[in-house]
């Protein structure tokens, strides 16, 4: 059993080496293409900075969907060579003789999760910034240290700016905060041409800014304008810096805390919630791929167009299914269509129960 499962296994990780491989570096040329059609000016090195740090990211994508394939290539191999039928006749089972395949599948799904969590996301930083900076000057450019135009919900009110310069801690161009009460009616409006934060104190200093305070009716009761005007606001610098951050480059111990923060400031965490579900579903794929992967890759006959074909095609198919269940299930998620523990696990659990189907089906 030890010389079979090696042979099996060895059998199985060539295979699963230059499916990463080629779809890795498929994806890889995809990414090339598309950001070198932002036509940028800036050295090239962003460009190959970007596709390094794109990479962690590339292949845990990839990784379900070339386990799927290698399995279903090889076990349809050792089906079309009868050397399947050789171990039946010697009394081992289907799944037994499989087993090394499986094992490392299911260490692959364990190497996904820490990878996805540990490895990608930091990696996501850093090729975020690296594209920024490739598309400088470019019209597809956006700028990482200014909030532009952005409407902010606080604790107690509402926040309209031009943009915030996370460096400079400056709001530039306009600000505006809006405090109602607990019952919603309004209870000031501060208004400013700029507002710089001020680290020492924690206070904002307004520059040419009017105050005006409102009556139990809602309506202007008293209104002061001044040069300047020190006021202390309800959220802190990090609101600001931060109003959202990106789901895909935060770990699933980041995205709890981020979770835990927007529920207290009442904030919508629908994205988050979703990546949260999605990165511990996903791995688990690598195991439920594998287990179906390997029986479509034992289905067919000869006359059928032979095992290898029909499994090609079913590892194709099911690629494809794979890709648009996540991302229609996570876009229906992030808008609240769904909830996000069923656009996170809902494509694990279709493919999960596809699995078990096809397990109780072809019993050996």
């Amino acid at each position: 059993m030890r010389l079979l499962d090696r042979y099996f296994g060895g059998e199985f990780a060539r295979s699963f080496a230059f499916s990463i491989l080629a779809f890795s570096s498929i994806m890889l040329l995809a990414a090339a293409l598309d950001l070198r059609g932002a036509e940028s000016a800036q050295p090239a090195r962003h460009l190959y900075l970007f596709l390094l740090y794109s990479l962690p990211r590339i292949v845990v994508q990839i990784l379900p969907a070339a386990l799927m394939f290698a399995v279903c290539f090889t076990v349809a191999q050792f089906t079309m060579s009868r050397e399947l039928v050789a171990v039946y006749s010697a009394g081992v089972s289907f799944y037994r003789a499989l087993m090394s395949i499986f094992a490392v599948s299911a260490l692959a799904a364990v190497l996904l999760f820490f990878a996805n969590n540990f490895l990608v996301t930091p990696a996501n930083r850093l090729a975020n910034e690296q594209e920024e900076l490739y598309k400088k000057g470019t019209r597809s450019a956006s700028v990482k240290d200014l909030v532009f135009q952005k409407n902010l919900r606080g604790r107690k009110g509402f926040y309209f700016l031009y943009y915030f310069d996370r460096a400079k801690k400056q709001v530039i161009g306009g600000f505006n905060y809006f405090e109602i009460h607990s019952d919603g009616r309004p209870r000031f409006v501060v208004q400013s041409q700029s507002a710089q934060y001020e680290a020492a104190s924690g206070d904002w200093l307004l520059t040419e800014a009017r105050q005006l305070e409102f009556d139990s009716q809602g309506l202007v009761e008293k209104i002061d304008n001044a040069a300047e005007l020190r006021i202390r606001l309800p959220d802190d610098i990090n609101f600001f810096a931060r109003p959202s951050q990106n789901p895909n480059e935060m770990n699933v111990f980041e995205l709890s805390d981020e979770i835990d923060r927007l529920r207290s400031l009442g904030f919508n965490a629908a994205p988050y919630q979703v990546e949260f579900h999605v990165s511990l579903a996903f791995p688990a794929l690598c195991l439920i791929l594998a287990v179906a992967g390997s029986i479509a890759g034992n289905m067919g006959n000869q006359r059928s167009g032979g095992p290898l074909v029909r499994a090609i095609l079913l590892s194709t198919i099911t690629i494809l299914i794979y890709y648009f269940g996540f991302s229609i299930g996570a876009s229906l998620g992030r808008n609240n269509v769904l909830h996000p523990a069923i656009a996170g696990w809902g494509p694990t659990g279709i493919f999960l129960a596809a699995m078990v189907v096809l397990v109780i089906r072809y019993r050996r």
